[in-house]
Order: C-alpha cells, then sequence, then structure tokens
C-alpha cells in the first residue's frame, strides 16, 4: 500500500523524529554524535533550513523544524538521514548489510503557535525525563547545551529566550500531571 502525503502545518513549524531499526543503538560514542552533528550541520546549510531545537538519544534523535515548507523539511531530512547512513556504514565497514532507520522519519505538523514552546521543551528535556542526566543542559547532544556552551555545531534559530535562565528553568521544571499524561500519549514522540 502507497503512504500517504505529509500533513502540512499552517505554521511551518515540525516535529521531526527518526529511530533506528529494533531500536538498537546507532550512537554509542561521543565520535557517533558529532558524526550526525557534522552531517546535521552541512544538510542545515547546504538546504538553508531553519533549527529550533534538537536532541539527540542512542538509538533516535529529535529535531524542531521551522519555519520551513513541506516539500523542503522533506528534502533536507531525506538528505540529513540517508547522508548520516552511508557514512555510519561506511565507518563501520558494513555497507550493503541493511538500514540503520526504521523508516523514513516522522513529523507532526504544529498547528498552533502557542504549541511551540511546550513541544521545544520536550525535545530538550529529553534526555532528562529519560533519566539520563539531572539536568537537561547536563546532556551534551541537545541544542540547550549547546546554546548555554555558545558552540556553533549546528546551525540554530536565533532566539534570546531559548538561552534564558528562565528558558533553563522552564525545561528542567518537574512537569505536571497534565503535561506527563500530553508527553505520553503522542506516538511521533
Amino acid at each position: 500500500m502507497a503512504r500517504g502525503p505529509r500533513a502540512s502545518a499552517n505554521t511551518g513549524y515540525y516535529h521531526v523524529v527518526n529511530r533506528s531499526v529494533r531500536k538498537t543503538p546507532i550512537f554509542e560514542c561521543p565520535r557517533d554524535y558529532l558524526a550526525f552533528l557534522a552531517v546535521l550541520r552541512d544538510g542545515l546549510e547546504k538546504h538553508q533550513a531553519p533549527l529550533v531545537s534538537y536532541c539527540l538519544m542512542s538509538n533516535h534523535w529529535h529535531l524542531l523544524m521551522g519555519p520551513i515548507g513541506k516539500r523542503h523539511l522533506s528534502r533536507v531530512v531525506h538528505w540529513v538521514t540517508t547522508t548520516h547512513a552511508v557514512r555510519w556504514h561506511r565507518f563501520r565497514g558494513t555497507t550493503g548489510t541493511g538500514p540503520i532507520y526504521q523508516g523514513r522519519f516522522r513529523s507532526t505538523p504544529i498547528h498552533d503557535l502557542a504549541s511551540l514552546l511546550p513541544l521545544s521543551r520536550y525535545v530538550e528535556r529529553n534526555a532528562r525525563s529519560a533519566g539520563l542526566v539531572r539536568r537537561a543542559e547536563d546532556w551534551r547532544w541537545c541544542s540547550l547545551s549547546q546554546r548555554l556552551r555558545r558552540s556553533r555545531v549546528v546551525p540554530l534559530t536565533r532566539s534570546e529566550m531559548h538561552s534564558s535562565e528562565m528558558w533553563v528553568d522552564y525545561v528542567n521544571a518537574i512537569l505536571t500531571a497534565r503535561e506527563q499524561l500530553r508527553d505520553s500519549g503522542d506516538s511521533n514522540r
């Protein structure tokens, strides 16, 4: 059966996720994370695509992108996932042994701007929610850490708010029961 077209976001913002086959680790050491970030940086620059926030986990990653058109989004993320998979296999000497991603990336359109901040919070606190770090900014492989360290690993949409103490406190705050329910209910997260 043919897959349906991607849904469009009237805001131009999308939450993008891709996961490894069988949830096996694709990032096993700092070199793996850095290699993906280099590919992401190249893809964002090559396609002039805006990235609001990101988080890399051992077997998946999250990107919050926008404003961007649906077709532009597909071109950028397809380039990033394909380039990453080719380089990942080449480095390991496993070219031709099968995919590293479980399928095409998933993108959830963000239909109202009021959802943008909670979703950016969700992305940037992913490692904290998984119990990998005590504070979200301690996870080296997320945009919050990058912004606070003022590094230029990947180009991010300029946002004073995302670098503020108030934002860091918001990202690290204990989730309310309602927020936990909302976050656990979105299958694309």
